[in-house]
């Protein structure tokens, strides 16, 4: 594709994303993200997918959450992340769900923790299945609970989580 028709295809997407439409703005934030078919700007990006974020595009609420979380283009907030995060998790995103469970976790709340972890390994995620393993196995936050730890890492090494089949092994080799 010439300069030429990638500058009118990103005016056209601009022009798409100030007129409110979600996915363009959604896509407007991404390539100001990557900023290889327009000059990089995070806050210009953040600004895009807060438009797209606050009307429901789980992508955007996600991506913002991300940048809230780690202060790119934004001030870093984690009450903002939580916010955003929480947002796309209600909508069924597994990762923003894994992400909401880690905050949580780095802070040692338990029950938030827990419970974001068990909505993702449900919904499939072998990383939050692994984790909620390890929290059963080792007791944190929880009383220890072998049966469940067992359970998780069975479904996480089901999916290729190499440490998961390890723990199994561990645990079987002890009884």
């Amino acid at each position: 594709m010439s300069n030429d028709a990638r500058n009118l295809d990103v005016k056209m997407l601009h022009q798409a994303a100030e007129g409110g439409d979600a996915d363009a703005q959604v896509r407007l934030a991404f390539e100001l993200m990557k900023g290889e078919t327009v000059e990089r700007d995070l806050y210009k990006a953040a600004h895009f997918y807060e438009l797209a974020a606050r009307q429901g595009s789980t992508a955007a609420q996600h991506n913002l959450a991300t940048m809230y979380l780690h202060g790119q283009g934004v001030e870093s907030s984690k009450e903002l992340a939580i916010h955003w995060f929480t947002m796309a998790a209600e909508s069924n995103d597994i990762d923003a769900m894994f992400s909401l469970a880690m905050i949580y976790d780095e802070h040692d709340v338990f029950d938030d923790a827990i419970a974001w972890y068990q909505r993702a390994a449900e919904s499939g995620s072998a990383r939050a299945q692994y984790d909620l393993a390890l929290i059963y196995h080792a007791g944190r936050g929880r009383p220890k609970d072998i049966d469940r730890a067992v359970f998780w890492y069975e479904k996480a090494a089901a999916q290729g989580v190499r440490r998961a089949e390890q723990a199994l092994q561990l645990l079987t080799a002890q009884e």
